[in-house]
């Protein structure tokens, strides 16, 4: 019997990710290697504790003939703005069902076999479906990269997917660069002397550069520097207390780099690993005038030596300030969104 006829004919909604059981769903998530925006402890803190609120979760799931979790869409209601929208629109609070959460840069529909223009479609439709249910007035799926099963089934069902903001990620195993001085090598001339520049009147200054466990690192210091960074494009983006939790709650999933001057954090990112990537996710940095180094660069080399160090294949290195990630070699990873509106 073939995995799509193993599948469930018809899907069913659950409320809250304890419902499913962090048995069957990281088994689940560790045969379609999610990355850890799909990880149970994630999803169990933006759903009791959302990032964007007000919002409440719904999974939409199938099970095959053997009961077993065969496929998954978590799925988010709110009332919200669109943070990644074009200028002009998103600026007005709409009534919005959505997969996944704006934070999660990597929108997936989870599932054991192969995505088939079918799955995906009973999928698309009961997502339609509950939308109209709920009253919303904007739903569909965000950030879902382009070229890869999901958006080519998508387009295979007649369902747009229009371009959107591109993440950036760099290969690092086994063909990508070793070490900072072998990516910098491949950057411009320019760019290259800039960062190293950079680096080395950090040192003679005395900043001190830390990576710490997640778990009780989220201080006053590191959320109020990350909601004040997201506050230029999206306030409120990074809500403190909520942020705070989701870092405790991802254990060992999660890693922040520090970027001291005398006692003062100046940059900080919030790094998420998953099994096959270390995704620099979230951070901030201030610009004191009197420095002749910017702490911006400084944690960018940083994470490139953190994700080098990881042992993982690849680097997320999220999405925004364009110019600068391309510039210093980081590649573009295009996104779409398929997104309907009333």
């Amino acid at each position: 019997m073939t995995g799509e006829a193993r599948q469930a004919s018809e899907l069913r909604v659950v409320d809250s990710i304890e419902d499913i059981g962090v048995t069957a769903w990281s088994a689940l998530t560790a045969a379609c290697d999610a990355p850890v925006f799909y990880s149970y402890d994630f999803l169990r803190s933006v759903e009791s504790l959302p990032l964007t609120y007000p919002s409440t979760a719904r999974y939409l799931l199938a099970t095959d003939t053997r009961g077993e979790l065969a496929a998954a869409l978590p799925l988010y209601l709110q009332q919200t703005r669109d943070p990644f929208a074009r200028p002009g629109e998103g600026d007005t609070l709409v009534r919005a069902l959505v997969g996944h959460v704006w934070h999660c840069y990597d929108t997936r529909l989870l599932s054991r076999v192969p995505l088939s223009p079918d799955l995906v479609a009973r999928f698309w439709d009961t997502l339609t479906s509950l939308a109209a249910r709920y009253g919303a007035e904007l739903w569909g799926l965000a950030n879902v990269a382009l070229g890869e099963p999901l958006a080519r089934q998508l387009a295979a069902i007649g369902v747009e997917v229009e371009s959107a903001v591109p993440r950036y990620r760099l290969p690092l195993r086994p063909h990508g660069p070793a070490s900072l001085d072998e990516h910098l090598a491949g950057v411009g001339r320019a760019s290259r002397r800039t960062l190293r520049q950079y680096c080395r009147r950090a040192v003679r200054a005395g900043a001190k550069i830390t990576v710490v466990p997640g778990r009780g690192a989220a201080g006053p210091d590191v959320l109020g520097l990350c909601l004040q960074t997201a506050d230029k494009h999206a306030p409120g983006y990074y809500p403190p207390e909520r942020l705070g939790a989701l870092i405790d709650g991802l254990g060992d999933a999660c890693r922040v780099i520090r970027v001291e001057l005398d006692g003062r954090l100046l940059a900080t990112s919030i790094c998420l690993y998953d099994r096959t990537r270390m995704h620099a996710w979230a951070g901030g940095s201030e610009y004191p005038p009197e420095l002749n180094w910017s702490p911006q660069y400084v944690l960018f080399a940083a994470e490139l030596e953190a994700g080098m160090a990881s042992g993982l294949p690849m680097m997320e290195c999220g999405r925004r300030n364009d110019e600068f990630k391309s510039r210093y070699g980081l590649q573009p990873h295009p996104l779409g969104r398929a997104i309907w509106r009333t």
